[in-house]
């Protein structure tokens, strides 16, 4: 059984010092063992080294997709639309399906302009600056509720009764002089932008928007079909952010086609599995593509998942192939995606039968 060390475990991201941390801190890319190495490790200096395969097929792969791209950019522009700006600030929306990648695109984004901002302004924690906050909306958010996990975030204090319009206060005074650049509010879809409790919280955010000079980055579940971006309070915040709709990949989209195929490449890349012979992932594109329902998230897990238990299980090479994926259950959106494919597949057989 392989040991993990306690720093395998990545910082929280709901605590500024855990997300400064984890945004400080990149998974190396273990070097592959050649034969011989392997052969001479000791059972300890094995597990050390398939312990740091595991680490890193688990969290350490970003790929470059057109979504993140497009993310970066759009950012950028908001960025860029708010520097002379004190109110009306621009953001970014992610919305989509789960599984599709937000929250990865976001961590992606979080690391990018912090690391910007660390090449700028290197001892900028000697400061007391915080330049990416991090927060995930609470189940049917009230506007105190809202503003009391910001002050989690910022491992403030919140006194027994106090008014949600002392706590938004504190906040805003912390946030400005903290010299946040970006703030990040996902799982947004737990503000339903209707109703008493959930409404407030979206005007709080609208708010918000005026009085930090801090860009901000929403990501949620198929935000732009719901409540919250439509009537008065949702347009306030859909006239000033770009939205980025993410949805699953389709083969029958020549450019999404090309890049489904160029994903399974660029994954096979990162396997670290000494036994996998490349380009057998690439031949299997099709059927990965229907295992998944062209979601890049299931499809991630379900390689890099396969990898591990090829890694880990002394009964099997270090390989994936068909076997072995189709051993692997995946999440019930993929799984039903596959079901409904593997039935009109069987129906296609049978009529030309």
């Amino acid at each position: 059984m392989l040991h993990f060390h306690n720093t395998d475990r990545p910082s929280s991201l709901y605590q500024h010092e855990g997300l400064t941390q984890y945004l400080n801190t990149a998974i190396a890319k273990p070097v592959m063992a050649e034969a011989a190495e392997l052969t001479a490790m000791s059972p300890a200096q094995r597990a050390d080294y398939d312990r740091q395969r595991i680490v890193y097929l688990s969290g350490g792969i970003v790929l470059k997709t057109h979504y993140l791209d497009e993310a970066k950019r759009l950012l950028a522009q908001a960025f860029a639309e708010n520097i002379g700006r004190n109110s009306g600030h621009a953001g970014l929306v992610l919305s989509g399906a789960s599984t599709l990648g937000k929250t990865t695109i976001a961590k992606a984004l979080m690391k990018y302009v912090f690391n910007q901002y660390r090449r700028q302004f290197p001892d900028f924690h000697e400061h007391g600056r915080v330049p990416v906050v991090y927060v995930e909306v609470p189940a049917a958010s009230t506007g105190k509720l809202l503003m009391k996990t910001f002050a989690d975030f910022f491992g403030l204090h919140v006194k027994s009764g106090e008014s949600m319009g002392s706590i938004r206060a504190r906040i805003v005074d912390f946030v400005n002089a903290a010299g946040t650049q970006l703030i990040v509010v996902d799982e947004l879809q737990n503000l339903a932008g209707r109703g008493t409790g959930n409404g407030e919280s979206v005007d709080l955010l609208k708010n918000l928007h005026n009085d930090l000079a801090a860009t901000f980055l929403y990501a949620g579940i198929d935000l732009t079909t719901g409540a919250l971006l439509s009537g008065a309070r949702g347009q306030q915040i859909a006239s000033r952010f770009s939205i980025l709709e993410m949805t699953p990949f389709s083969l029958s989209d020549a450019a999404d086609r090309r890049s489904w195929r160029g994903l399974i490449p660029a994954f096979e890349r990162e396997l670290l599995l000494h036994e996998h012979e490349t380009g057998t992932l690439a031949e299997l594109s099709d059927y990965l593509f229907a295992r998944t329902g062209g979601s890049i998230g299931s499809l991630g897990r379900l390689i890099t998942g396969s990898a591990i238990e090829a890694i880990t299980n002394p009964n099997l090479p270090e390989r994936i192939d068909k076997a072995l994926l189709d051993s692997r259950k995946l999440d019930h959106t993929a799984e039903t995606a596959h079901a409904r494919s593997q039935a009109r597949q069987n129906s296609t057989t049978r009529r030309v039968a």
